[in-house]
């Protein structure tokens, strides 16, 4: 390897020293270079970065334009996004209802002044609003009629009555056959409440949307019938359901809530102010005696110093729930012959299982129930889930006895009862008879309600126990009924026609017993100081009453009850059980003094009914009658009177007072609780015919829809739509000593079963002998005769298990004496002791 000098190193660092510069020019004239070519090349570059990040920006906008587009379409209009409010909790913990000292407020939310002049009725939306949700309480189920859930099962339904023209007729919200919405039957929000708010709770119908508000509508006037909190929740004696009814049925909706509570007094009727009053008007100062407006009078006992209102809201007491869901056996005439709920009468209240909580969607307690929105464990509530656990049908015990609910041991009882028959078949509703028995309900006649009127209302015609096989193939007491309308026949359906349409056009028909009524009352001025009026027809007598009607009783004997004296009648005096001749008897030529006056009286009444006839009276051969306002009495043409008589004189003939229609219909329907007769539906009918001979015209009644034939006869057919209608029934509840099955299984099963063989014959208004019958074995679709053979061999089962077991002894026998046999020659007795020793 070559060694470099001191002068050699000198030579390089000169060298180097010369080209460094000449480097560093050219290195720094290439970097100039780059420099240039790199601005170059940027300067061409931006412009196409731009033009891709623009692009990209247009795509990246046009699908999120698309997207929210797509999301606005697949909503729908009109719909919102929101985030899920926070649910509020209601309850403090505490087991204690507080007292309420709060202001209550009126429809325009301000707070009431109890001793300001005019003050409005409180409003329940406003003065509860602070506290509880108004809305969240308006899908209750006392509230939400038209938007009940699909699972819920039927309930009894409103019905539509009349009592002058025969109808009966469900009317429901709920999707069920045989049951009439309101839409269908065009009843109006508004005339679904004003028909039955007696047992409406407020709410639903009662605060229509203002698009749904119809032109026949006075809810300007009324005001709305909001939510009725206090009819539940009120502790006070002064809350009154009666008050309550008296106020919607004089369409005082918005005071109806003050007046029932007992906090004010209202005075007035809404019913009676023109349909362009308003609440803003005010009070008339020119009426006080006719259209006077509702005005609340407040109590201010009621009322402390700051003007709230002091009210105890607990849980709702029975007797609230029992204005509503009473149900009483028409045979019962006082209260103590009426059992209460085995539940009650151990101390549980109706709210004990019949929980609800804010959104006040009630537990019914049927098995299989579902709410929509309660969180609630309803399955804890059914029968079942109280006193047996869950699912007991396969054996299982889960966790029961809540509210001190005992277990039933049911022994004895073949577990295939549990799997087919609902709890309330053997515990629920009245025992079976013979024949269903008529019960009243509040909802449907009108229980409850009290005055000087008498509310309580024949129909709807209800009876109970029916058992009934339902969809889940399991068998429930229920209560039936059997609608009975006029239709109109529309493609071989008969659909509703009102009643007032009907009346219309046969008043003559369906005013029977008022017109007689009528008649009797102008006949007072001939009876006796405290007796009044009365006619015996056939083993009947009719007398009128404070509606305007005709009561009936069944005389013991009657005068004129033979066959011979048919369409005769016999007008009489009346005093509880005092009966006397109502036409007086005397010499007309020395009439008595002042007998004369009664009868110009009594011939004045009757020229206001006599419809262009004239009324007479005819004594021997003597006819007095009212000439230019005086009495004139003529003698008689042609024989003499036989018996004193008061007539309608037409042209020269004498006709009776009550006219072979009137005493033949009324005998027809003597005292029972029909309403017409064949003869008078036949005749409606043809007056419907008349009057509009294009349609064609019905009667549903009974199980059958009667027409005109070609010829005009009444003739029955069958029809889907007069089949009858029943809902499930829990209540009463029965002890467990009278239970079904506690006698044995006899209590069902035998050839005169009254579950099997009970005859269920169709009741209604109609007096007819065409009517739906059938057994109650038909209902729950097992066979009637399969049901007689099975219940012979409940006859027979005593006798054969004398048979089983004396037979079963005779092998006891047998089989001893050949174990003994066999056992004696294992051991080698059977030799015997001798004949060993012989051989010996």
């Amino acid at each position: 390897m070559p060694e470099f000098g001191l002068d050699d190193k000198e030579r390089i660092g000169n060298k180097r020293a010369k080209i460094e510069p000449d480097e560093r020019h050219e290195m720094k004239r290439q970097k100039t270079d780059r420099q240039k070519t790199r601005g170059i090349s940027l300067k061409a570059v931006w412009p196409m970065g731009l033009a891709l990040v623009g692009l990209a920006v247009f795509i990246f906008i046009t699908i999120s334009v698309s997207r929210l587009l797509e999301a606005r379409s697949q909503a729908g209009p009109g719909q919102e996004i929101k985030l899920k409010a926070e649910q509020k909790k209601e309850w403090t913990g505490n087991q204690l209802s507080p007292l309420h000292r709060i202001p209550l407020n009126d429809e325009f939310n301000q707070k009431i002044v109890p001793a300001a002049p005019n003050a409005l009725p409180f409003s329940a939306r406003y003065s509860c609003e602070p506290c509880h949700s108004y809305t969240t309480i308006s899908q209750g189920t006392h509230f939400n009629y038209k938007n009940r859930p699909a699972v819920d099962r039927r309930t009894e339904p409103w019905f539509l009555v009349d009592d002058k023209t025969g109808v009966q007729l469900p009317v429901s919200f709920q999707k069920y056959p045989g049951f009439w919405s309101p839409e269908k039957l065009g009843l109006s929000d508004w005339k679904f409440v004003t028909l039955f708010a007696r047992n409406l709770n407020g709410g639903g119908p009662g605060e229509p949307a203002d698009e749904d508000q119809t032109p026949d509508s006075r809810w300007n006037v009324s005001g709305k019938l909001e939510i009725n909190c206090l009819g539940c929740h009120h502790r006070s004696p002064l809350q009154d359901h009666s008050e309550w009814v008296k106020q919607v049925m004089r369409e005082n909706f918005r005071w109806a809530a003050t007046a029932a509570s007992g906090l004010g007094e209202v005075v007035g009727m809404a019913s009676r102010l023109p349909s362009t009053w308003s609440i803003a008007d005010g009070p008339n100062p020119d009426d006080h005696e006719w259209a006077v407006v509702p005005q609340v009078r407040y109590n201010p006992n009621l009322f402390d110093s700051k003007n709230n209102a002091v009210l105890a809201l607990p849980r709702p007491e029975d007797d609230r729930c029992l204005a509503c869901h009473s149900v009483a056996p028409r045979q019962a005439r006082s209260r103590a012959e009426v059992d209460r709920d085995v539940h009650l009468l151990a101390g549980l209240k109706c709210v004990d299982c019949h929980r609800n909580d804010l959104g006040h969607e009630m537990v019914r307690g049927y098995e299989g129930e579902k709410l929509s929105h309660s969180t609630l464990q309803v399955q804890d509530f059914t029968c079942a889930g109280c006193h047996l656990g869950q699912k007991p049908e396969k054996g299982g015990k889960g966790f029961a006895g809540r509210l001190g609910a005992p277990r039933p041991a049911h022994r004895g009882i073949p577990r295939v009862h549990f799997e087919r028959l609902a709890c309330t078949v053997c515990h629920s509703g009245l025992m079976p008879k013979k024949e269903p028995q008529p019960v009243y309900t509040s909802r449907a006649n009108r229980l409850g309600i009290f005055g000087k009127a008498v509310w309580t209302s024949d129909y709807p015609w209800i009876v109970e126990p029916v058992f009934v096989r339902e969809a889940d193939k399991k068998v429930y007491p229920e209560r039936m009924v059997w609608p009975a309308f006029w239709a109109e026949i529309r493609d071989g359906e008969p659909v509703p026609v009102d009643s007032q349409e009907i009346l219309a056009a046969a008043p003559e028909v369906f005013n029977l017993k008022e017109k007689v009524a009528s008649l009797l009352n102008s006949l007072i001025p001939l009876a006796e100081e405290g007796l009044y009026p009365g006619v015996i027809i056939s083993e009947y007598l009719f007398e009128p009453n404070v509606d305007g009607g005709l009561k009936t009783r069944l005389l013991e004997k009657s005068p004129v009850a033979r066959k011979d004296k048919r369409n005769e009648f016999l007008l009489v005096q009346v005093k509880q059980e005092e009966v006397k001749h109502l036409i007086p008897d005397f010499n007309p030529d020395e009439p008595p003094a002042g007998i004369e006056d009664k009868i110009l009286s009594m011939l004045q009444n009757l020229r206001t009914l006599s419809n262009g006839r004239q009324p007479v009276f005819l004594i021997g051969r003597y006819v007095y009658r009212i000439t230019e306002g005086y009495l004139d009495k003529a003698e008689k043409a042609g024989e003499p009177a036989p018996a004193p008589e008061i007539c309608w004189l037409e042209g020269e003939e004498f006709k009776p007072l009550l006219s072979d229609f009137q005493v033949r219909n009324l005998e027809t329907i003597g005292s029972g609780p029909e309403i017409l007769t064949e003869e008078q539906v036949a005749l409606a009918l043809k007056k419907m015919a008349e009057a509009k001979p294009e349609r064609k015209y019905a009667y549903v009644a009974s199980g059958f829809v009667f027409s005109l034939d070609k010829n005009g006869k009444l003739k029955a057919g069958e029809h889907r739509a007069a089949r009858a209608i029943t809902w499930p029934l829990a209540h009463n509840v029965r002890p467990a000593q009278q239970a079904l099955g506690k006698n044995g299984c006899t209590d069902c099963h035998s050839p005169n079963s009254k579950v099997f063989f009970g005859k269920i014959e169709a009741s209604s208004p109609l007096k007819t002998a065409h009517r739906d019958s059938r057994l109650g074995a038909d209902l729950m679709k097992t066979g009637p005769l399969f049901q007689f053979l099975f219940g012979f061999t409940f006859l027979v089962r005593p006798a054969f298990k004398l048979v089983l077991a004396g037979c079963v002894l005779l092998m006891g026998i047998i089989l001893v004496a050949v174990v003994l046999k066999l056992a004696g020659r294992l051991s080698g007795l059977e030799n015997g002791p001798g004949k060993n020793s012989g051989e010996e």
